[in-house]
């Protein structure tokens, strides 16, 4: 497997792999089926996200194909550039259980961590148990939760908030972190 940072050039498979986590994994975005394609120009539009300075799409590939996508956003504002968010993980079923989502999650961490971020966030929908337990084993806990965060044809989700630090003694990218 490699993971490597998406640029522009990558955006026509992101927008692919985009497409196939909202039609197979609705429930884990914000983001609907039909508002993504709804939209003009999807591609360049991913295109210029992609080249943006504030953002590390990260993409994992096996046998030359894209698996695994994972975008890690800095705060811009300088009170909060010390910290970021870890937006849209989604890994193909084919390529669950062979350690995808973690080594997208390990990729963005060390990135976040040599360009000065101490802490990433991130937010999961409460019953998405197989994603708590990749993000816990990523080094990220639990600092509270969102009753009724989503609201879709009138039912509600909880969002569980999660974060991680990057540069203390307890998560320094060793062995409670990302090695």
């Amino acid at each position: 497997m490699e993971v490597h940072r998406l640029g522009p050039e990558h955006a026509a498979e992101y927008w692919e792999l985009r497409l196939e986590a909202l039609r197979e994994s609705p429930g884990a975005f914000l983001t609907t089926y039909q508002a993504a394609i709804a939209k003009e120009n999807p591609v360049d539009s991913t295109a210029k996200r992609l080249e943006a300075v504030s953002n590390y799409t990260y993409g994992a590939y096996m046998e030359r194909k894209i698996v695994g996508v994972v975008t890690m956003l800095r705060k811009e504002q300088e009170k909060v550039a010390h910290k970021g968010d870890i937006l849209a993980m989604y890994v193909t079923k084919s390529a669950r259980g062979n350690g995808v989502g973690y080594e997208l999650l390990k990729k963005a961490k060390q990135d976040a961590a040599e360009i000065g971020i101490e802490q990433l966030g991130l937010s999961v929908v409460a019953d998405n148990l197989a994603a708590q337990h990749l993000y816990k084993k990523a080094g990220f806990t639990c600092y509270g939760v969102e009753k009724n965060a989503i609201k879709q044809e009138n039912e509600y989700v909880d969002e569980i908030h999660m974060v991680c630090f990057l540069l203390n003694e307890k998560n320094d990218l060793g062995p409670s972190g990302l090695e």
